[in-house]
């Protein structure tokens, strides 16, 4: 984990499940990460076994220019990325293992950031693991968050967390990278006029404009 903010709700999380596979909902007092809450979100798993928001925190929210509450955890992702996305949320539930993400976000003007996203699982009143709590974190947020909305996130690396060893440096597993195919491509090249041309996804960008 490389963001603060993930570290801290892993060990609330960890905290809270007082040695079993997952904590339950009703031990998550949200004002015992009152500082989180604006990265914050719960998902539960719907009878179609589709994992959707029941919170989404404001800052997340922000990000997407919409209230998230009641749409699908994979709708975050870009269009070639929800399989996957979608796949690892049930991956959690069903082994209880935490996973951490590396994203990188697209913005419909074709800006990128970089964010951290983390996964626990969660038991709901049945007893069973269908749910999730998370946080998202950017990295550097930039000065345009709230005013350009993400098209989608790109997962550019994975990381499940093994609860039987130690996770005291979160080093027990390496973060699996990702085939190049399923991240935003970064590749530049000289464009007319001394300007830089870069390749994201299927789109062509020239920089120029702000920086900051």
């Amino acid at each position: 984990m490389r963001h603060k903010n993930s570290l801290q709700l892993f060990d609330y999380w960890s905290e809270k499940r007082a040695g079993r596979p997952a904590p339950s909902r009703t031990d998550i007092e949200p004002a015992d990460i009152r500082t989180l809450l604006p990265g914050i979100f719960i998902c539960e798993l719907s009878d179609q076994q589709t994992l959707t928001f029941r919170l989404a925190g404001t800052a997340l929210c922000a990000l997407f220019g919409q209230e998230l509450k009641g749409t699908g955890l994979g709708g975050l992702w870009l269009t070639d990325g929800q399989r996957n996305a979608r796949r690892t949320g049930a991956a959690v539930l069903r082994g209880a293992t935490p996973a951490i993400l590396s994203l990188d976000g697209l913005s419909h003007g074709g800006r990128v950031i970089q964010a951290e996203m983390v996964l626990l699982p969660v038991t709901g009143p049945s007893g069973a693991r269908d749910r999730l709590i998370g946080i998202l974190s950017v990295f550097e947020p930039p000065y345009w968050i709230g005013h350009e909305a993400l098209a989608g996130f790109s997962t550019t690396g994975i990381r499940f967390l093994d609860q039987a060893r130690d996770p005291v440096f979160l080093g027990n597993r390496p973060e699996i990278d990702l085939p190049a195919a399923n991240t935003i491509a970064a590749a530049t090249a000289s464009a007319p006029g001394g300007k830089e041309r870069r390749r994201i996804g299927h789109l062509t960008l020239l920089e120029g404009g702000r920086q900051d």
